[in-house]
């Protein structure tokens, strides 16, 4: 990958990581991402769709492709939100987004984009990295930090990364390649993601009704929420691999650890962040060895 796809992937993962935090800080994430997704949906709609009427910038296949997009995003979300209710987020987040790196780079290869020997070793340093991080001890490893309340979310939320990831990637390259375009397609993916999370959301037993979710801080979040992924869609532009993107989006596992423990004060600093550093060395042969 070019250095400036690098660059714009790693900017996106500091906003990642930081609209992550906002909504495990509201402790009541059910609501905090129904709020955020509707101040996207509003703020958005008529610049995005004004423009698109002007510039026709996304195809027929695009326009599929965020259909199913934004329902596999809203499945993220919503499985997401249901797995931070029962388990740190030190541990949700990391094992929802280690097994779709290794996934999305086997359709990668699948689609013709095989990736160099030591870029494999990269997705994997990534991927293990990833999934060490939710342990509490070297001398405390066990299966059983995976096998809990939340685990079933947690795989549905890794199932709508890899769904959403493709087919943002197949919409990439049939569209017109430019920031304006990402971003139009960007504001779809969201507005699309609401209906379906609102509910799924209206079908569980609301567990948040004691906690206030205020507008301000997912007002925040959305503007983070938007502006990384707004990134991560321009860069699917630049590059042939959606495998390496995906990878490099993980560094926000490293950010969202750093600063979970300053915030939050859970365990395990020194187990997570070697596997935060195994997950910076994976990106750093990506990059160096990576195409």
């Amino acid at each position: 990958m070019s250095f400036f796809v690098i660059l714009i992937i790693l900017i996106s993962t500091f906003m990642h990581a930081g609209w992550n935090l906002l909504a495990r800080y509201s402790h009541s994430e059910g609501e905090f991402y129904n709020k955020m997704l509707l101040t996207m949906a509003l703020v958005g709609l008529i610049p995005a769709v004004g423009s698109e009427i002007f510039a026709h910038s996304l195809t027929p296949t695009a326009w599929m492709c965020v259909m199913g997009s934004g329902l596999c995003a809203a499945l993220y979300m919503f499985s997401l939100a249901q797995a931070f209710e029962s388990s740190d987020f030190t541990v949700v987040y990391p094992v929802a987004r280690a097994l779709p790196v290794v996934f999305v780079a086997m359709i990668d290869a699948a689609r013709g984009r095989l990736l160099t020997p030591i870029g494999w070793v990269g997705i994997l340093l990534v991927a293990f990295g990833c999934t060490l991080v939710p342990q509490k001890s070297f001398s405390g490893i066990s299966y059983k930090n995976y096998i809990q309340r939340g685990t079933i979310w947690m795989l549905l939320a890794a199932c709508g990364t890899v769904g959403y990831t493709m087919l943002d990637k197949i919409a990439a390259e049939t569209v017109q390649q430019s920031a304006a375009t990402a971003a139009r397609y960007g504001y779809f993916y969201f507005a699309v993601s609401y209906l379906p999370y609102v509910f799924f959301l209206s079908r569980t037993k609301r567990q948040d009704a004691n906690h206030y979710t205020g507008w301000k801080l997912a007002a925040v979040a959305a503007g983070l929420s938007f502006a990384a992924y707004w990134l991560v869609l321009w860069a699917y532009q630049l590059s042939p691999y959606a495998s390496y993107i995906i990878a490099f989006r993980q560094f926000s596992i490293v950010i969202g650890s750093v600063m979970a423990f300053y915030l939050y004060k859970e365990e395990g600093i020194v187990i997570r962040l070697t596997g935060a550093s195994m997950i910076t060395a994976g990106l750093v042969l990506i990059a160096g060895w990576g195409r």
